[in-house]
């Protein structure tokens, strides 16, 4: 019954959050993964934040973790946020909230992130090139640097300890017990939003960050907020970290 109440107070709340977006007029935007950067599911564009504009993203999904060799279900709460101070560059900060925080022994210290879109090469989507990184708190965390070309790029993860340390893109080598060094980024959405174009729009999403392959629906309007599901392959971090539940759900606002 308690479980039931907490869903339902959820649910009223994300409405209302909703239906509040829904009454402001702001231009369309470009969607905030999982890790900060804005892009599709867990893979960063070459889009960045309209300028002079702020973004909003939380996604939510289920994991399944062990402690003293019991199973136990815990959400992960991933909170992003972004701004534009000229066009064409981003800055944002990303903070997992974990619902079992000090039950388990991994800490989630908040990401922040950069986005550059640079001079296009010519025409077409893969003309379009975005410059960008992901930097962890964490000092045993590795950071990213990535350089893309329309939706094809490449990450390069460095710092970190080996043995404890994860990375936001790529997959994780159990042997050598820390992440690849050079990680293939991909991603693309269906059918792609014209810039100024006005009205609802449902898009589907699909992308691969080295380490998994991720398919989304995203429903966006013009009026400056989104809706969307995912669903995700097993990470190569599921006995080291944690064990991810396949859906992850969200939202995103703009301002």
């Amino acid at each position: 019954m308690k479980t039931s109440i907490k869903t339902n107070s959820g649910l009223f709340l994300v409405s209302l959050l909703l239906l509040c977006f829904s009454l402001v007029e702001v231009p369309s935007f470009a969607g905030l993964t999982q890790q900060g950067p804005s892009g599709f599911v867990n893979v960063p564009s070459y889009k960045t934040v309209h300028e002079k504009e702020i973004e909003l993203g939380v996604h939510s999904r289920m994991y399944e973790s062990y402690k003293n060799d019991k199973a136990k279900d815990g959400v992960m709460t991933s909170v992003s946020f972004a701004f534009s101070p000229i066009k064409d560059v981003e800055f944002g900060v990303q903070a997992d909230l974990d619902s079992e925080s000090g039950r388990n022994n991994v800490e989630t210290d908040p990401k922040v992130n950069f986005k550059v879109r640079l001079p296009a090469l010519g025409e077409g989507e893969f003309a379009q090139v975005a410059f960008g990184g992901v930097f962890d708190t964490n000092p045993n965390n590795y950071h990213t640097l990535y350089l893309t070309f329309g939706g094809l790029g490449l990450g390069w993860n460095f710092g970190g300890n080996e043995g404890v340390g994860s990375a936001s893109y790529g997959k994780y080598n159990k042997s050598d017990k820390k992440p690849e060094s050079l990680c293939l980024l991909v991603g693309a959405e269906l059918p792609g939003r014209k810039e100024g174009e006005r009205g609802y729009k449902s898009q589907f999403l699909i992308d691969y960050n080295g380490d998994v392959f991720s398919v989304g629906w995203r429903y966006a309007s013009h009026r400056g907020f989104s809706v969307d599901i995912s669903a995700s392959t097993k990470t190569s971090y599921d006995e080291v970290l944690y064990n991810y539940k396949p859906i992850s759900i969200g939202f995103g606002a703009n301002f």
